[in-house]
């Protein structure tokens, strides 16, 4: 009974279309479950789009295209911020959160598994068109290394620093420079969620001076530092230079791993929007938390690993399509970084967008009565061009 019931079966998926239980969406399997014979206990079959390896030490190949969640309690430690706008959105709209393991990502993890600690720091730029899913490999790299026990030094968005500054003071320690307390302390904030252990742990090598009554002594814990960008927030990018120093000069003792990711790098080189009392425009030299930030880019540190990212939202005064590192870099960010390891992110592969596609639709992301019917894919496909941002964006309105 069960072996005529098999055969009846193979013979009329061989009438379907090539892949058509992945494009028939949910209602294929359950027209399908029907015809089982009632006395075989059906079994609920796993998601393709989906793995339950959750370690991001543990993709390998095999994994790409799939989805993997983390549990909003480490979501919530490893990234306090940084993760792109429009993932927050369905983060909150799905309940859960869940990256796809791709190509440009398990490259850069297998260049991080096999860091050597005792060399100068290797940098990792990821490049790519718009859309292409930069910040999410940036992330997925930022949550291996978390999970690795690295110390985490994450500056999402670095284009908010040199653009549409709500307040611009003149420094107190270097009178040529600017100050952005706001965008310093909010980061200190967000640094010491991710790295509360690290920084209770992390001795300062020397004395801080911050006022006639205040300072931090040599051998207090680094989160004493932090909490005095906190409780005094003009002090805060000062105390960002200070954070970002201790760190470097410590990593090559082995006490820690260091990562330093940095979205949007490109905007560390180039013009800045903001203006001076005069009118005139600020420099990207004249900025602190810039001057600071760039000493962290250079290789001459050992004990971690640098991984970027090049974003055509901080190119504030570049081509709308340019994209490859010479371009987004500039002569003088080029030779900066020059040599780095570069690392381009794609459009969707088919396996890819089949793969977002089922998650949407099971997620009821799609809720147009055609988005789940072959034609409905096959348009997508075509209005997004595979690109992962334009898909999100289009879906969003089904």
């Amino acid at each position: 009974m069960m072996l005529r019931t098999l055969k009846r079966l193979l013979c009329q998926g061989r009438k379907l279309e090539p892949d058509c239980f992945l494009r028939g969406g949910p209602r294929a399997w359950q027209s399908t479950a029907v015809v089982q014979d009632a006395q075989v206990a059906p079994e609920t079959p796993r998601a393709i789009f989906r793995t339950n390896e959750s370690d991001p030490a543990s993709h390998t190949e095999e994994h790409t295209g799939r989805f993997y969640s983390i549990p909003f309690p480490e979501l919530k430690v490893i990234f306090p911020h940084g993760l792109p706008a429009r993932f927050q959105l369905q983060v909150k709209t799905f309940n859960e959160a869940c990256f796809m393991v791709r190509k440009p990502s398990l490259e850069l993890l297998s260049y991080l598994k096999h860091t050597n600690f005792a060399h100068p720091a290797i940098r990792y730029v990821i490049y790519g068109e718009r859309g292409t899913g930069k910040t999410m490999t940036l992330c997925h790299a930022i949550h291996y290394c978390a999970k690795q026990d690295w110390l985490i030094l994450h500056i999402p968005d670095a284009h908010r620093w040199v653009k549409n500054c709500r307040e611009l003071l003149p420094s107190s320690y270097n009178k040529e420079r600017f100050d952005q307390p706001l965008q310093a302390s909010t980061w200190l904030k967000n640094f010491a969620i991710t790295n509360e252990r690290f920084l209770k742990e992390i001795k300062t090598q020397q004395k801080y001076t911050w006022s006639q009554r205040e300072s931090t002594e040599e051998g207090s814990p680094l989160i004493s530092v932090v909490e005095q960008g906190l409780n005094r927030v003009k002090n805060a990018s000062d105390v960002v230079g200070v954070v970002l120093k201790e760190l470097k000069q410590q990593s090559p003792r082995g006490s820690f791993k260091l990562l330093v990711a940095v979205d949007g790098v490109n905007s560390l080189w180039g013009r800045t929007t903001l203006k001076k009392a005069d009118r005139s425009a600020v420099s990207m030299e004249e900025l602190t938390l810039i001057h600071n930030l760039r000493k962290m880019v250079t290789n001459d540190w050992t004990g971690g690993a640098i991984v970027m990212t090049l974003s055509q939202t901080g190119a504030v005064f570049q081509p709308r399509g340019a994209y490859l590192p010479s371009e987004l870099l500039g002569k003088e960010g080029f030779e900066t970084l020059d040599p780095f390891v570069p690392i381009q992110a794609h459009d969707y592969t088919d396996l890819e967008f089949e793969s977002c596609y089922q998650y949407y639709l099971e997620r009821r992301w799609l809720q147009h009565e055609k988005a789940s019917t072959n034609d409905g894919q096959l348009e997508l496909r075509f209005l997004s061009g595979s690109n992962p941002g334009e898909l999100d964006r289009i879906s969003a309105f089904l």
